[in-house]
């Protein structure tokens, strides 16, 4: 069971506009418009550069980081202005081929559906927020609100917990359930002061740090990367 789903590419599945969407969004800006299921992809006040969004695993990260001007605490509170409810995820993303900077924020709402919330890393200016239309949004929603409501620490003290853990900034947050026990636990992604990426996972009964560790992206590019050294030295 998962309450939220991270995502890879930003937000939702992200297309290419079709000529009929290239036509209503216009201008000079429109050939390369993108589009989902809810409309044109947001466009942010900020951008990665073309270099950036080439990059993965934790240069990435550090690329979206340093872009960032607003920070996980601040867009969750955005979000929250626009849809009132319990937040339980958050995650730094750049769409694909404009780079535009963006927080995702889901939010369990007073109205009991889950909503996602775009949210300007620029400026902190809310783009877009919709309730989930999916099929299954009605079940998901039910077994989000059984997280939330075991849940005991909140985004806030399981961000500032995994931020003790693993000094660095937060990318990502998430409450889920452990995939071993079932419980209920919140999901930190940190980009270290080490400029690695870091999963914490942080007990959302108790706030205590059930693990931690370098994201496996990571060790799998330093592995990649000793065996290209390999290879030159064998030269």
């Amino acid at each position: 069971m998962k309450a939220t789903v991270k995502r890879t590419l930003a937000p939702r599945a992200v297309v290419l506009a079709t000529a009929a969407a290239v036509a209503l969004v216009g201008g000079a800006g429109a050939a390369t418009a993108f589009a989902d299921d809810d409309g044109p992809a947001p466009q942010s006040s900020v951008q990665l550069s073309k270099s950036e969004r080439t990059l993965d695993g934790a240069a990435k990260d550090g690329a979206q980081v340093k872009g960032d001007k607003v920070g996980q605490s601040e867009a969750t509170a955005k979000a929250l202005k626009a849809v009132a409810g319990t937040a339980t995820s958050a995650e730094l993303d750049s769409v694909d081929r404009s780079g535009s900077l963006i927080w995702e924020v889901d939010v369990l709402g007073k109205d009991h559906k889950n909503h996602e919330v775009t949210v300007d890393a620029g400026n902190g200016k809310v783009l877009s927020q919709h309730a989930d239309r999916d099929d299954d949004g009605a079940s998901d929603a039910a077994e989000t609100q059984a997280l939330v409501k075991a849940d005991k620490t909140g985004h806030a003290k399981a961000t500032a917990t995994a931020l003790k853990a693993v000094p660095g900034t937060v990318v990502s947050y998430s409450l889920d359930d452990n995939d071993r026990s079932g419980s209920a636990v919140w999901e930190v992604d940190v980009l270290g002061k080490d400029h690695k990426s870091h999963d914490v996972t942080v007990d959302a009964v108790t706030g205590k740090v059930l693990n931690q560790h370098i994201d496996q992206d990571d060790h799998n590019d330093q592995d990649n990367q000793g065996d290209n050294d390999n290879g030159s030295d064998d030269d």
